[in-house]
């Protein structure tokens, strides 16, 4: 339960959610490729939550004591081993899926390029970014576009503009949500708002799929909601 909670699961398929619309819009086809792709996202994203309670946990000792790390169930060494373990398992992923896609040599060295970008902007932001008033949220914002451009450049020969401005679209609107996050930490009202708007990233995705890739891969995507209201529901961020 511990390891669960440090892994903040309930938010895991709103970043899935990213992987599949970006896989379907983008032509998938290849169910190897869709599997290196969902264990990329996955594995970044649980390595950098892990992290992000690794590099806070002197303030949760203060702040949020019930915490995995503060509350003494997982030792900060552990939690610095399976962050970077997960973190570095994402990143073999990501290496992986250029060479077994359909992005051709540019797309395969513009691909490769980002999984570097996101491994920096991940640990940067876990250290010391997140602690900046801008800086932060628009490195949140950016790794999300880059998370749907590595899925495009993985799978697409040519990405055209409009995938490229959806994901710039779904990165301001990360943005704008991890600024509303600061502010949330004392208050039931804006925990509750934020969850819902982190949730309704899944049906922005969904409606983007059936925009670009027609209404099955929108319902592949759209049933990632009620898992994540389950996981919610049993593993509550905290």
């Amino acid at each position: 339960m511990a390891i669960l909670q440090l892994l903040r699961i309930s938010a895991l398929p709103t970043l899935l959610s990213t992987v599949l619309a970006s896989y379907f819009i983008g032509g998938g086809g290849n169910i190897i490729l869709l599997i290196f792709l969902l264990l990329f996202g996955a594995l970044l994203y649980l390595g950098g939550v892990v992290l992000n309670d690794y590099f806070d946990a002197a303030a949760d000792a203060i702040e949020r004591p019930e915490r995995p790390i503060p509350s003494g169930k997982i030792s900060i060494q552990t939690a610095f081993i399976l962050g970077m373990s997960l973190i570095t398992l994402g990143v073999f992923a990501g290496f992986i899926c250029p060479f077994i896609g359909n992005g051709g040599v540019l797309g395969r060295r513009i691909a490769i390029a980002i999984v570097m970008i996101l491994y920096c902007c991940v640990i940067s932001y876990d250290a010391f970014l997140k602690q900046l008033s801008i800086i932060g949220p628009v490195t949140m914002g950016t790794c999300r576009i880059l998370c749907y451009l590595f899925v495009f450049f993985t799978v697409e020969r040519n990405v055209p503009a409009a995938h490229i401005i959806w994901s710039i679209f779904i990165g301001a609107y990360v943005m704008c949500l991890t600024m509303i996050s600061r502010f949330e930490s004392n208050s039931q009202k804006k925990q509750k708002l934020v969850g819902m708007l982190l949730l309704f990233l899944i049906p922005l995705d969904a409606v983007a799929c059936l925009f670009f890739a027609g209404i099955i891969p929108a319902l592949f995507v759209i049933l990632l909601c009620p898992v994540a209201i389950l996981l919610r529901r049993f593993f509550p961020m905290a």
